[in-house]
């Protein structure tokens, strides 16, 4: 993770600084974690942020409500394979986990979204880049590298999971899925809808599966036929 001004992107869509609470970042390698803890505590003022080294530690830290964000190593102690993030959202289903890794192998991606991480951050990211993802995370989004974008939907569907157990459908679609589902209504591709958001064509691709998923569509174009009944649906 190398230094970099931040993007200047619109704040009002991103997770604001003030947010209380604690965050949670886990890692082995000490000097890496401290430096992701001092970005956080300039970057989130208002929360507390907390430092774990192994996966077994993590898990005793997430059990206090009040951490809301993990970002989570890949290699450490006590972790075997990416699918071990699973017994973090079985303990804490509406904690936010970001994945920040070294590691930008498709099997390691693909892992731990299925086994509920909602962001994948490269290490070789900027700093900027990593805090903006982040945010974009805790605004109810789900980040990938863009390097995920050239696999078939299909595939991306049987990796994404369920963030939350909503008593509806229309409630599993976050705001930035609305607005995904309403461009699918008007026919535009990934490609466009991710040049109309701002956001990457593989980070669209995981909202379209996410979609399909939650309003029961089979397809991209019975999406775009019922769609417009969960779009008008209350939030």
């Amino acid at each position: 993770m190398t230094r970099d001004d931040h993007p200047q992107l619109a704040s009002e869509q991103l997770q604001p600084a003030g947010v209380p609470g604690v965050i949670l970042v886990v890692d082995d390698h000490e000097l890496l974690r401290r430096s992701v803890v001092q970005v956080l505590q300039l970057e989130f003022k208002a929360s507390r942020v907390v430092e774990a080294e192994d996966f077994e530690a993590a898990l005793k830290v997430i059990v206090d409500p009040a951490v809301y964000l993990a970002i989570v190593d890949l290699t450490m102690p006590g972790m075997t394979n990416p699918l071990d993030l699973a017994k973090m959202r079985a303990l804490r289903p509406d904690l936010r986990v970001v994945v920040l890794s070294g590691s930008d192998a498709r099997s390691d991606i693909l892992a731990a979204l299925t086994a509920g991480a909602h962001g994948y951050i490269l290490k070789s990211e900027r700093t900027g880049s990593v805090v903006t993802r982040i945010k974009h995370v805790l605004a109810g989004e789900i980040y990938v590298p863009p390097c995920i974008a050239d696999l078939p939907a299909g595939n991306l569907h049987n990796h994404v999971h369920d963030t939350s157990a909503p008593d509806t459908q229309s409630e599993v679609v976050t705001p930035r899925q609305r607005e995904v589902l309403q461009l699918i209504t008007e026919g535009l591709s990934n490609k466009e809808i991710g040049r109309r958001l701002g956001v990457a064509e593989g980070t669209v691709k995981m909202h379209v599966a996410t979609i399909l998923k939650a309003i029961g569509a089979n397809n991209r174009a019975h999406a775009a036929a019922i769609g417009r009944k969960f779009l008008i649906a209350p939030m």
